[in-house]
């Protein structure tokens, strides 16, 4: 399959209705100022009208013009093969997975982008915030650095301990396709904690990754989340 250059296309399964408590969360990946965008989005465990509430809202919020395709499942569709589906349609040179319930700022895309360019890096993590509807209510920040934790452990990643610990952060970490890893978005897992089996073959096969220092994404860590992130 042919793939654009320089075009990012956001990978986002969801089975949240559209809630107050959300429509931040779709505003900010859809208002994302990077220019060469294609916002793929697999909406499954609601009716029709739920499932057109999302997609006119995002259409509404669509200030930079990305392109939309949205995919409707009246079932609920597993995190792992909702991916799959959306990566078989996707079109872009890099790939960015984010969740109904992330909070990534304006510039992650481009900036993620314009580091990956900088150092031919085909995986680029970023430090993270953590939120839920406590804590925005509360207005208190939790922040999570990436940066200190993988730098730390660089080394130890091919090893077996880890084959239980989720080290990465799946939402927000930008993609770049090449011959190597493109089997892999192919065949992304569809099993339980598909996303740390992910990344693990993914630094497996390309042998390093980019982190920024900054606070990019903030991801949400109530029992509503649609991922395997991080709880601690």
């Amino acid at each position: 399959m042919y793939y654009k250059k320089n075009l990012t296309s956001i990978i986002m399964p969801t089975c949240h209705k559209l809630l107050k408590t959300n429509k931040l969360c779709f505003e900010k990946s859809i208002k994302q100022n990077y220019r060469s965008i294609e916002f793929l989005i697999l909406i499954s465990g609601m009716n029709r009208r739920e499932y057109k509430k999302i997609v006119n809202f995002l259409n509404k919020k669509n200030i930079y013009n990305h392109k939309l395709k949205a995919i409707y499942s009246l079932n609920k569709v597993g995190i792992g093969e909702a991916r799959r589906k959306l990566l078989s349609l996707s079109q872009g040179e890099y790939i960015i997975f984010l969740d109904s319930d992330d909070l990534p700022i304006k510039g992650l895309i481009k900036k993620k982008v314009s580091i990956s360019k900088k150092y031919n890096s085909n995986i680029i993590f970023s430090n993270a915030k953590i939120h839920n509807n406590k804590i925005l209510k509360n207005k208190k920040i939790i922040l999570r650095n990436y940066y200190i934790y993988l730098s730390r452990f660089k080394k130890l990643f091919s090893a077996e301990i880890f084959d239980g610990i989720n080290l990465f952060p799946n939402s927000g970490t930008l993609i770049k396709r090449n011959k190597e890893n493109n089997f892999l978005l192919k065949n992304y897992p569809i099993c339980k904690h598909e996303d740390f089996i992910f990344y693990k073959r993914f630094i497996e096969i390309n042998k390093e990754f980019t982190i920024s220092n900054q606070y990019m994404i903030s991801y949400n860590i109530e029992g509503t989340s649609t991922s395997n992130k991080l709880k601690s």
